[in-house]
């Protein structure tokens, strides 16, 4: 099974493609009735050609019944001809076929002796066949031709001069009747034939539909999914397996899950053999170095019909775990944050009052101080706290990039009281993204403050880089790129967890609460070393046209 970027509903037929099948199996059935025509016809045209004579076939007008039978068998393997090529039009032949049909078998049950012959039934074969493939107005048509080709039939001594007679009247109305009845019986049955063809084929295209979103769903799920049989041979599994085992070549008939992975097998078997049941599950390693956490589930009612194995990265089962974690944590130091803002703002307004009595000696002022400062410190840590529970309050716009990039630096500069030329911003073309400009402004103004926080004193050079484009995979981008210590590689897995930092005065909550309002906004922030000096973090956003799918 192999992922597809196809249509979810390419795999049934199109309208047009259901009416190329319809329209191939009338020209069949077209083609096998044309068959049984020319069958009879070249039938008769032999026993004319023979000299044979059995009554009572051609024994009222001998030259009639051979003229007849000549030209019904020319006439009619003419028309098999034209069913295969097609040509003239499908209408044109069935109409054309079935009139010519009905006046020559007419005419050779004239030449045999006229219905008591026995001839006049192979018009209800002909009137019945043409029904399947006529619609209710030509149907009733053929049958009324066919009835009053028999009514000429019967009469015809007396429309010709002779005497007039009522033999064979009742034959002709109850032949008549069936014409009729075999016309509409076999014009109902097509109509419902075709109704459940049409129900079968829409069917078919559901359940082609249902089978490709179900490919899809597989093949793009977070886990790994492999079916295999009681012996061990894998028969499916979708492209997340693939990358969790190492696998490269396609899969073979005689593929053992033995030789992808012995561990994994030898659990599947343990499991089947009920072995495993108070053992619990255990990690599989695998070649290409994940550890994985199997589930195996039976695919029928016994576990000799199949086996359905899924296979869970306990790396992205740590991550979920983490950030449930941290979501829980943020919401707990959120309430707790606001708790101690009360209370600590009484402790800065009597810090403030403290510190303008005139009576104060040296050791109290440098005590006020202290509180002050300490007191500021305590504010930050609360208010960055609080910015946890920002995420959840997301409102993405579209913004421009570009535009966006140029105002920040120009504004960070100002209010920063740094010179304009801290900031080297390049910009490639008009770039769209989808972003609460708030909650950008917050991560970029972070990322910028770290970067300052981390550069030598302005010399007259830049020393951030504010670098918009697309990257790889032609995602909006934004790089932040400074020119000061970097980041040791030691702590590099470390800087973005809450209240990891560096610095004796810092928060250690800077880089993760601006990853936290990146993903937030369905956004990507990652650290990059600089080429040898310095650090390079890239926001990565959604796409201006996938910003319809978030909001608050």
């Amino acid at each position: 099974m192999t992922a597809t970027d196809s249509s979810v509903f390419g795999t049934g037929m199109s309208a047009a493609e259901s009416e190329s099948a319809v329209a191939l199996e009338n020209w069949k059935l077209l083609r096998y009735f044309n068959g049984y025509r020319a069958l009879i016809a070249c039938t008769a045209a032999v026993y004319a050609l023979s000299g044979i004579h059995i009554s009572p076939f051609g024994e009222s007008n001998p030259q009639l019944f051979y003229g007849t039978s000549l030209l019904y068998a020319a006439l009619m393997l003419t028309g098999v001809v034209a069913a295969w090529r097609r040509w003239p039009a499908y209408e044109t032949q069935i109409g054309l076929l079935s009139f010519l049909d009905i006046v020559l078998l007419t005419m050779l049950l004239h030449a045999s002796g006229s219905l008591s012959s026995g001839l006049g039934l192979l018009l209800v074969v002909s009137v019945g066949g043409s029904s399947l493939m006529l619609g209710t107005r030509l149907t009733v048509f053929f049958a009324a031709l066919a009835t009053v080709a028999i009514g000429v039939e019967v009469n015809w001594a007396f429309l010709t001069g002779g005497f007039w007679s009522t033999d064979g009247y009742t034959q002709a109305g109850l032949l008549g009747l069936g014409l009729f009845a075999t016309a509409a019986l076999s014009h109902t049955l097509a109509a419902r034939l075709r109704a459940t063809e049409a129900l079968a084929q829409r069917r078919g295209v559901d359940l082609a539909n249902l089978s490709q979103i179900n490919e899809l769903i597989i093949q793009r799920m977070q886990s790994g999914v492999l079916v295999c049989d009681a012996s061990g041979h894998v028969h499916m599994l979708n492209k997340c397996a693939r990358d969790f085992l190492g696998l490269r070549e396609p899969l073979s008939g005689k593929t053992l899950l033995t030789d992808i992975s012995a561990s994994l097998a030898t659990q599947m078997f343990d499991w089947l053999g009920k072995l495993a049941a108070n053992r619990g599950r255990q990690l599989v390693t695998t070649r290409a170095g994940y550890t994985l956490l199997p589930r195996f589930l039976s695919i029928g009612d016994t576990q000799n019909s199949g086996v359905l194995v899924f296979l869970e990265d306990t790396a992205i089962l740590k991550q979920q775990a983490q950030q449930l974690k941290m979501a829980a944590l943020a919401r707990l130091t959120a309430s707790i944050a606001h708790e101690i803002r009360n209370p600590l703002g009484a402790i800065i307004h009597a810090g403030q009052l403290l510190s303008e009595s005139s009576s104060q000696s040296g050791e109290d002022k440098r005590l006020v101080r202290i509180i002050e400062d300490q007191s500021r410190r305590m504010n930050v840590i609360v208010e960055n706290v609080m910015q946890l529970s920002r995420r959840d309050h997301v409102n993405p716009v579209v913004l421009n990039l570009s535009a966006w990039v140029r105002d920040f630096a120009r504004q960070f500069a100002e209010t920063s009281g740094k010179p304009a030329e801290v900031f080297s911003v390049v910009v490639h073309g008009a770039i769209e993204v989808c972003m609460d400009p708030d909650q950008l402004s917050q991560v970029i103004g972070n990322l910028c403050q770290n970067a300052l926080r981390h550069s030598p004193p302005f010399t007259g050079q830049p020393q951030i880089a504010l670098k918009a484009g697309m990257d790889i995979d032609r995602r909006p981008c934004l790089d932040v790129i400074d020119w000061g210590s970097g980041v040791p590689p030691e702590i590099v897995d470390n800087i973005f967890d809450p209240f990891f930092t560096t610095t004796p005065r810092g928060t250690g909550l800077g880089l993760y609460i601006a990853r936290e309002l990146c993903e937030g906004n369905g956004a990507r922030l990652d650290y990059h070393p600089g080429d040898g000096i310095g650090s390079r973090f890239c926001v990565t956003f959604l796409r201006a046209e996938e910003c319809g799918g978030m909001g608050a």
